[in-house]
């Protein structure tokens, strides 16, 4: 949600499984993550529309069927992949980022909870995310609300944001025109992913089909 952010959130329970199962997935093309800043002069967002590939995902549904926990989830997205359209803030925001030392922001799937609410249906809705990302080195963990819509099938799109302080993961904010530009703190990661998965496989399948 990211190549595994919120890649299989709805499927387990929209499937009527509460096994745990395995799943595959492709993120399309059309999927993008941005990084969203202010500074003293304007505001910017940095693009990343590639790096997106497909993978493998262990899901687990709680017994009530409103919460999900996930294994083996995590993406990595190339810092440098992020287009600010400005070849001055995509250096200093790569050097901030410490893309050199660390070249990738590394996103983890922890759980998903269903949020209560009238317009929830196996159509759309929201949900509470648990992830992990580490920038720089430094892991911090968040939860926050993610939009959800079926496109058709087993496609979906899912839509979310979420602000972080860049001093959470010892980053100081760059300072591009010779420190004339001051950059904001606080930014916002953003994500609007279209993702392709498959119907199910189940643990009990999996340990059948690797003793072939």
């Amino acid at each position: 949600m990211l190549s595994n952010l919120a890649t299989i959130i709805m499927l387990t329970t929209l499937m009527g499984t509460n096994a745990m199962s395995f799943y595959s997935y492709t993120i399309e093309e059309q999927s993008w993550i941005s990084i969203a800043g202010s500074s003293n002069v304007n505001t910017f967002e940095c693009f990343s529309s590639s790096n997106f590939t497909r993978g493998n995902i262990m899901v687990n549904a709680s017994e009530a069927g409103n919460a999900i926990a996930f294994y083996n989830a995590q993406m990595a997205i190339e810092i440098e992949s992020f287009d600010c359209k400005n070849p001055m803030l995509n250096k200093d925001m790569y050097k901030a980022l410490g893309a050199k030392e660390n070249p990738n922001i590394l996103i983890e799937l922890l759980d998903a909870e269903f949020m209560q609410s009238s317009t929830q249906n196996s159509h759309s809705g929201n949900l509470h995310v648990s992830i992990a990302i580490t920038i720089n080195g430094k892991c911090q963990t968040y939860t926050l609300p993610i939009n959800w819509v079926r496109v058709s099938g087993t496609n979906f799109k899912f839509v979310g944001s979420h602000d972080v302080n860049m001093t959470d993961f010892d980053i100081k904010p760059p300072s591009p025109a010779f420190g004339l530009i001051k950059v904001n703190e606080l930014i916002s990661i953003n994500f609007n992913l279209m993702v392709q998965t498959n119907t199910p496989v189940y643990a009990h399948e999996v340990e059948r089909l690797s003793a072939l």
